[in-house]
């Protein structure tokens, strides 16, 4: 039994990673169970208690009810519902947190992880590689004429919008970084916001796990 309020499983991916940074950023009070997928453990029955799907991250609330959710977007709202510093100052805001979330969720998160997946199959195939390439390109530009506009994602406030984008494009364990998609030399508006989110301790702390 934890003695703490929100307790993650999770593993040193985007996906983990993002959680990681909301919690940060939002000063809550939560353990960290790492699970080891190249170890297959989100496989075990114990996991799939918490995760139906087999897969991180997973989020306990440890409430009078306690409140257990998988899928990385729905936590990453619900615990901007929880923190409203993370979900935008506006009506306006907090509506374009839940469209950039889901954009990411929907289109950058699964595009990137297939481009990735593509890159180390065997047999190889240059022409899906290639394809996914392209619409990683799209994604990003998708991203830098929405920075090129804005501070952040949402709007002039930094929300979990921004922390669902950020590992996919900047972390080392990102498909982006890792089979070297030169983004940095192509789209300014992103290098700005990037930067800008590196430095905060949260992500810190969230890559370095």
């Amino acid at each position: 039994m934890t003695n703490h309020e929100y307790e993650l499983f999770g593993w040193n991916t985007p996906n983990g990673q993002k959680i990681i940074i909301a919690l940060e950023e939002a000063g809550a009070n939560y353990q960290y169970n790492p699970i080891d997928i190249t170890q297959g453990e989100q496989h075990t029955n114990s996991f799939r208690q918490i995760s139906p799907d087999g897969k991180i991250p997973a989020l306990i609330h440890h409430i009078e009810s306690p409140i257990t959710l998988f899928e990385s977007g729905a936590i990453l709202l619900y615990l901007a519902d929880n923190f409203p510093k993370l979900h935008g100052k506006t009506e306006v805001e907090r509506a374009l947190v839940m469209a950039w979330t889901f954009w990411q969720v929907g289109q950058l998160g699964p595009l990137a992880g297939q481009f990735g997946r593509f890159h180390v199959a065997d047999p190889a195939n240059p022409a899906a590689v290639s394809h996914f390439e392209s619409l990683v390109w799209r994604c990003l530009d998708v991203l830098e004429k929405r920075l090129t506009d804005s501070s952040f994602l949402a709007g002039e406030t930094f929300s979990v919008a921004d922390i669902a984008s950020y590992p996919w494009i900047a972390s080392e364990q990102s498909y982006l970084q890792r089979y070297n998609v030169e983004w940095r030399e192509k789209c300014p508006a992103i290098v700005r916001w990037a930067d800008a989110l590196a430095a905060k301790p949260s992500a810190s702390t969230a890559l370095g796990r």
